[in-house]
């Protein structure tokens, strides 16, 4: 079948859970910290569940986009590649994800346990314990067997974070991708995902932007880059300027740059044109988290870009709804399917 938005990256159970000052301070952890689970840490995971009442979301920020996306679009829409075990962890989320409405089809490992990620909420307050393993395992052999490429040929838009190019397995299947997309004049999407990546990865980072027709960001992952990059500016406008410049290989499409400040304007470049566009202010009543709004922001504008909508302040409006829906939840969540009514025109 086509899909209208094939997303992959490295998936992440994320694990929820109310849990008890005790068990922050038997591992160390300082509320709304986050860090990469140690040996230390591994047995975490096994024993919130044990101890606690949790929540399971298909996480990693790619998979949480795809999700967003699928509240906007038709059913059956979007598709999601990543690598998980073979295990309890996989299943879970697999089932997370079809509550969503999106279908998924991950590679399957071994020898090693299912990426995971510990949300440990204390009062308004929050954790996070990610343990990677399988979600980094992905391979380019997986992604070109005639089953899965066949997906890829299926798709009409794709989506990749930025994360997936930090191992070797995810940077070369970012570039089949993104080859295939410029060869089909299909939209290839990425997110810069964290300002560590440009310092980490910046040749990486490059040859996948070559082929991004749009590239999704926040503030400070942009500042990241015009630092590595000798640009000399830290004007989230003049960055994404700079961006939408950028050689890229499918010369058939402009490149669309768009670049959230949390509930400051989002900036939008789209050649030598800039525009800002107000976010709706949230009550500090209303937020609960924080967590994912950005993904559920890619998630919005990409429901609606996947649709057809060339209006691009309809689709940045539609980004703005779907994180407006995030953070008054807990975690990059969003309202069940029987609840998805009265949805705007944007």
């Amino acid at each position: 079948m086509a899909y209208a938005l094939l997303a992959l990256e490295n998936p992440l159970l994320d694990i929820q859970a109310n849990v008890k000052q005790e068990l922050m301070d038997k591992y160390g952890f300082v509320s709304n910290g986050a860090m990469l689970a140690s040996e230390k840490e591994q047995g975490l995971y096994e024993e919130i569940v044990r101890d606690y009442p949790v929540v399971y979301v298909a996480g990693g920020a790619a998979q949480n986009t795809a999700r967003g996306a699928q509240y906007l679009l038709p059913a059956n829409s979007t598709v999601y590649m990543g690598c998980v075990s073979n295990d309890h962890y996989a299943e879970q989320m697999k089932k997370a994800a079809a509550e969503d409405g999106l279908e998924t089809k991950y590679q399957v490992v071994d020898d090693v346990p299912t990426g995971t990620c510990a949300v440990l909420i204390t009062g308004q307050d929050r954790f996070l314990c990610a343990n990677l393993s399988a979600s980094e395992k992905f391979s380019v052999d997986t992604l070109q067997k005639p089953e899965n490429w066949k997906v890829v040929e299926s798709a009409k838009n794709y989506y990749i974070g930025a994360f997936f190019i930090s191992h070797d397995g995810g940077y070369a299947s970012s570039l089949a991708v993104g080859k295939h997309a410029a060869e089909t004049n299909k939209a290839f999407t990425m997110n810069l995902s964290a300002p560590w990546v440009a310092l980490a990865f910046r040749d990486r980072l490059d040859a996948v932007l070559n082929y991004a027709d749009i590239v999704f960001g926040n503030e400070d992952e942009a500042r990241s880059y015009s630092k590595v990059a000798g640009w000399e500016t830290d004007d989230v406008k003049e960055i994404a300027a700079k961006f939408a410049q950028l050689p890229k290989a499918n010369t058939k499409r402009p490149r669309i740059v768009v670049f959230t400040q949390g509930a400051d304007e989002t900036v939008v470049a789209v050649g030598d044109k800039v525009t800002v566009h107000p976010v709706e202010k949230v009550s500090s009543s209303e937020i609960v988290d924080t967590n994912g709004a950005g993904d559920g922001f890619c998630g919005g504008f990409l429901g609606l870009y996947t649709q057809g909508v060339e209006d691009l302040h309809k689709c940045v409006n539609a980004g703005h709804y779907i994180a407006g829906l995030v953070i008054r939840r807990v975690g990059p969540t969003y309202p069940p399917v029987a609840e998805r009514t009265n949805i705007p025109e944007f």
